[in-house]
């Protein structure tokens, strides 16, 4: 049964490491993404490159997948998108889109207090979950030990 399960988990993380990303970061951060007008997330924003999407995926002239054009919407209005992106390294590649903020664009104030605002929350979850995680290490190590050690 410990075999099974071992080979099991050994087939899941090969399989999960073929898997490549797609990171879309706007600048300033902190853009709302969309793509072909259905809204991902907040950037950066990822995106697991896994079979079901790779068949959504367009091949370019040259062999490479394509990534669709991708748009950042940020708190002052602005808008700005990104080309269609080749993907030459393949299905498990690792791919950063950067979207730049129009610099003619008004309220660039604005956009930097939203990307702020949005550290602060993200400096906050990583504190909470430092804590979490010395608070769970304490309570494992503080576990009786049964007879067969755990």
């Amino acid at each position: 049964m410990t075999k099974v399960f071992s080979l099991s988990v050994l087939v899941a993380s090969l399989l999960s490491a073929c898997a490549g990303t797609i990171t879309v970061h706007s600048t300033p951060e902190g853009a709302l993404i969309s793509s072909d007008k259905q809204t991902l997330g907040v950037s950066p924003y990822r995106i697991e490159i896994n079979p079901d999407i790779s068949k959504t995926l367009p091949k370019t002239e040259d062999g490479c997948y394509g990534a669709p054009p991708f748009t950042a919407h940020w708190a002052s209005g602005a808008v700005a998108s990104s080309p269609i992106t080749p993907l030459c390294q393949g299905l498990d590649g690792t791919y950063q889109i950067i979207i730049r903020r129009p610099v003619d664009a008004p309220d660039l104030k604005k956009d930097l207090e939203a990307a702020n605002q949005r550290e602060d929350v993200l400096a906050r979850r990583r504190e909470a979950q430092a804590i979490n995680n010395v608070a769970t290490s304490v309570e494992m190590n503080s576990m009786p030990m049964g007879r067969w050690g755990y």
